[in-house]
């Protein structure tokens, strides 16, 4: 696909790759002996698609122009043409693309739209915003386990683009907000905020979240206390908690992109509940609940020394 995109010289997001037919400008096929009967039939239900064959080498042909490997010439000259009429109809100025952030938060909080997310043109994950689950798309699914390790240092290369289907049941899946908090924490060696965040944005928890399933690290325990308690930025979170700024940046991330942070004005307007926000009961394994436990009380008493000292 990379190989495509740097031949057709095109803009960013000018050659996708798509698997619904539908959707297909040009098909492209393997050319292997046990698909030929599966790859004729395709041929023949979308006789109106130009048709490419890829060897085992990647070469590309054209059936309809014999068998010899196609020059990078005429693969430029193709799928500039297959692009035109799409650039045609998006020459309509628009207005400026919101920050991913943005788009993802608003689906998380609507939990009524079907998307799909793609890396470098390429369609990785369909997210369920319903069912708050991420499927992974074709290869993907064979690199289930570090999806977010993945997506996280191609994170200013991701796109969203909404479907109508919904993915099927038998898919196998992951859980969205988790899937979200990782990606966040896995984007750069030195993290830097994303946007809308700027090295000025307060941010406030809106809540506890299930460190359960979240991946986390010491201080991010610490973050999230401070957080519930006063809306702050990443500097100044690290330096009240004498901690990498950096690493403040990562949980800043991670916590906007997946909901459970607001910037301070959003966080002002939920009032005291989600500063009064219970922390989940404890999992059922004796070391972590005793952990949890812990955790508990210790956030029980920082609650009540606040609301004595406010009292005050």
């Amino acid at each position: 696909m990379r190989r495509l995109q740097r031949i057709a010289a095109l803009p960013a997001n000018g050659l996708t790759l798509v698997h619904d037919l539908d959707d297909c400008d040009l098909l492209v096929l393997r050319e292997v002996p046990a698909a030929l009967p599966t790859d004729t039939r395709l041929a023949q239900v979308r006789s109106d698609r130009p048709l490419w064959l890829v060897d085992a080498g990647g070469r590309l042909s054209d059936p309809s122009q014999g068998t010899a490997p196609l020059h990078e010439q005429a693969i430029r000259q193709a799928l500039q043409t297959l692009h035109a009429p799409h650039a045609e109809t998006s020459r309509t100025p628009a207005g400026p693309t919101r920050p991913f952030a943005e788009q993802i938060r608003e689906q998380l909080r609507a939990r009524s739209a079907q998307a799909v997310l793609s890396l470098d043109g390429v369609d990785v994950l369909h997210l369920d915003f319903v069912a708050g689950q991420a499927v992974p798309l074709h290869s993907a699914r064979q690199a289930v386990d570090i999806v977010p390790g993945l997506l996280g240092p191609g994170f200013d290369r991701l796109l969203l683009r909404e479907t109508s289907t919904a993915p099927a049941d038998q898919d196998p899946s992951m859980a969205l907000t988790p899937l979200l908090w990782q990606t966040a924490l896995r984007m750069r060696m030195v993290p830097q905020l994303i946007a809308p965040l700027t090295e000025a944005t307060t941010l406030r928890m809106r809540q506890w979240p299930d460190f359960r399933v979240l991946a986390h690290r010491h201080d991010d325990f610490r973050l999230c206390t401070l957080l519930l308690k006063q809306a702050s930025t990443a500097s100044e979170a690290a330096a009240q908690l004498k901690m990498d700024t950096g690493a403040a940046r990562a949980f800043f991330n991670a916590a906007y992109l997946s909901g459970h942070a607001v910037l301070e004005g959003e966080a002002d307007a939920l009032g005291d509940a989600a500063a009064d926000a219970p922390m989940p009961p404890p999992p059922t394994t004796t070391r972590l609940s005793r952990l949890w436990q812990r955790l508990s009380r210790l956030w029980q008493r920082l609650r009540g020394g606040a609301r004595r000292r406010a009292s005050d």
